[in-house]
């Protein structure tokens, strides 16, 4: 079966920030020279984008001879952001300071806002590199940068105009020093702020912390970020492949437990998201690549289910393949609902619905009340390959929790 990790195989597109600007996907990256490098070398950064983070369209490169810097061979990690209709590029010199450019397109047409570093070289006690844009809930912009090897991590507000600072920078408390590496990435979910480095990761109802260290995501990949689309969390991370100075790119899921931690998916950190075999022997329901009211819930195993489905709750599952021949559709649910549910199988190329699955009340998931429901499906012949849509049907405020579902 292919695999979609790396998502751009031998082009040295690595140290990837992903965002989501007007509902398509951008990653800004790092770019490491050759195969044959036997060192970092990266003369320049590239932005590549996706409208289903499974096949991905080179779009602009950025050169450092164009701004400040000049010619370089050390062009380090890379951010972005957008504020006020504009979109904003910083990039790392190195590890000596960083630079910040400005277009109106998320794409292309990125000039050097400032002509000189916006963290300059002896800015703090720290290495002024690989920095991180966020902006918070209110709209507040900060940036966040260093080298934790006893300096730190540093934070500063952003001006409005985002090539200035708005405050002088203060050091991001870290409970117990954990952190040890560069490669920072921040990011919020349910109000909690995830400080993150290479794969490990600490969290704060702070900004400026301070931070608990939480431990590892479960994987040994390095440099990424976090970001949530169409209703699903994902990770992308960077891929020693095929060496370790020609690096690329990975994206899994993300799950996050009751108690704030996250869970890198492993199997989807190996084959990559918007893949699936009907030839598995489950597909994991928070697998999906769409969600419409819906969310990931913690279930009784330590795993995730797709919990909060009501009527007309969706879920997408793209690029099915194996579908061939496969003549039934199995469903692994709990249900304290009181009334039977439907799950609608759809082709959601056309909207047809190909089976519908009748769930009946379960003892429900508090009490390890999973039960197993199938039903007939009519896949069109000759396709082995589906766009699947899950619809579900009937009366309540949680019609069910679904686990995993899988094809006969």
């Amino acid at each position: 079966m292919k695999k979609n990790n790396p998502i751009i195989p031998n082009q040295g597109v690595c140290d990837p920030h992903i965002h989501i600007f007007n509902n398509k996907a951008y990653l800004y990256a790092s770019h490491d020279l050759s195969s044959q490098n036997d060192t970092w070398l990266m003369e320049d950064w590239q932005i590549w984008s996706s409208s289903d983070l499974v096949e991905w369209r080179y779009e602009s490169t950025i050169k450092p001879e164009n701004t400040y810097i000049g010619k370089s061979n050390r062009c380090w990690a890379t951010d972005a952001a957008e504020k006020n209709g504009k979109f904003y590029y910083y990039f790392s010199n190195a590890n000596i300071d960083t630079g910040v450019a400005i277009s109106d397109n998320p794409a292309y047409g990125f000039k050097d806002a400032l002509g000189k570093p916006i963290l300059s070289e002896n800015l703090t006690p720290s290495k002024q590199y690989d920095p991180t844009v966020f902006i918070d809930d209110d709209s507040t912009p900060y940036i966040i940068w260093g080298l934790p090897d006893g300096n730190g991590y540093y934070i500063s507000q952003l001006n409005d105009d985002m090539v200035s600072l708005a405050e002088p920078p203060k050091r991001i408390l870290l409970d117990n020093g954990t952190a040890k590496d560069d490669k920072n990435f921040l990011h919020k979910k349910n109000s909690v702020y995830y400080l993150s480095w290479g794969s490990n990761y600490a969290t704060s109802d702070n900004i400026y912390g301070p931070y608990t260290y939480r431990g590892t995501l479960g994987i040994s990949e390095d440099h990424g970020s976090f970001f949530s689309w169409n209703g699903q969390d994902f990770y992308a991370f960077t891929i020693f492949d095929p060496t370790k100075y020609f690096r690329s790119t990975g994206i899994c899921y993300i799950h996050y437990k009751n108690n704030g931690e996250m869970c890198a998916d492993g199997l989807i950190a190996e084959y990559g998201v918007g893949i699936y075999d009907a030839n598995w022997n489950k597909l994991n329901a928070s697998w999906f690549m769409r969600g419409e009211n819906i969310c990931k819930k913690e279930n009784i195993w330590g795993g995730f289910d797709v919990g909060n489905i009501k009527n007309n709750s969706l879920l997408y599952y793209p690029n099915i393949q194996n579908i061939s021949g496969k003549q039934k559709i199995y469903f692994d649910v709990a249900s304290e609902n009181k009334t039977a549910s439907y799950i609608e199988i759809l082709n959601a190329d056309n909207g047809q619905c190909i089976g519908k699955c009748e769930i009946s009340p379960t003892s429900g998931y508090h009490h390890c009340g999973y039960e197993v429901f199938g039903c007939d499906i009519n896949i069109p012949s000759n396709t082995d390959s589906l766009n699947i849509m899950l619809r579900f049907c009937g009366n309540g405020d949680e019609l069910m929790r679904l686990h995993w579902f899988k094809f006969v």
